[in-house]
C-alpha cells in the first residue's frame, strides 16, 4: 500500500541520494574546460570537488551511525558538517560566478537549487533525529 505524497516524510536516504547527484554534477562541471579553465583546476575546481565529496562523506558517516544515545552526538556533528559543506559549496559557486567563468546560468541554477534542497533535507533529517531522542 502506498502513502500519499503529502503524508510522506523526508528520509535520510534522500539526503544521501541527493548528495551523490550533487557530487556527480559538480565533478562534471569542474572538469569541463569550457567552464573552468585548466589553470584554475587546482585553485577553484579541485576545492569545489573536494567540498562536494566531503559533504557526501559526512552524510554517509552520519547515516552509518545508529541513532542511539551512545552515537547521537557524533551523528549530529556529521549532519551539521554536511550542512556546513553545502554552504561552502554555495560560496565557491558564487566565487566562480564572480570570477566570470562561463558556466551556463541554467546549469548553475540547477546545482544551486539541488544544494538548497539538500540543506532542507539535512535540516529535516537533523530534526527527525532529535525527535527520536525525546
Amino acid at each position: 500500500m502506498s502513502v500519499l505524497a503529502r503524508f510522506r516524510k523526508e528520509s535520510p536516504f534522500e539526503a544521501r541520494d541527493l548528495a551523490r547527484e550533487i557530487e556527480v554534477k559538480i565533478i562534471r562541471l569542474c572538469m569541463n574546460e569550457k567552464y573552468y579553465p585548466k589553470r584554475y583546476r587546482y585553485t577553484i575546481s579541485q576545492s569545489l570537488i573536494d567540498s562536494a565529496l566531503r559533504m557526501s562523506d559526512y552524510i554517509t558517516a552520519a547515516n552509518a551511525l545508529p541513532n542511539n544515545e551512545q552515537h547521537r552526538e557524533q551523528r549530529e556533528k556529521y549532519q551539521q558538517n554536511a550542512y556546513m559543506m553545502c554552504e561552502v559549496i554555495l560560496r565557491k559557486l558564487d566565487l566562480s560566478e564572480r570570477l566570470e567563468f562561463s558556466i551556463p546560468e541554467g546549469l548553475l541554477t540547477e546545482i544551486i537549487e539541488m544544494i538548497l534542497k539538500e540543506e532542507k533535507a539535512i535540516t529535516g533529517w537533523i530534526n527527525a533525529s532529535k525527535k527520536k531522542k525525546t
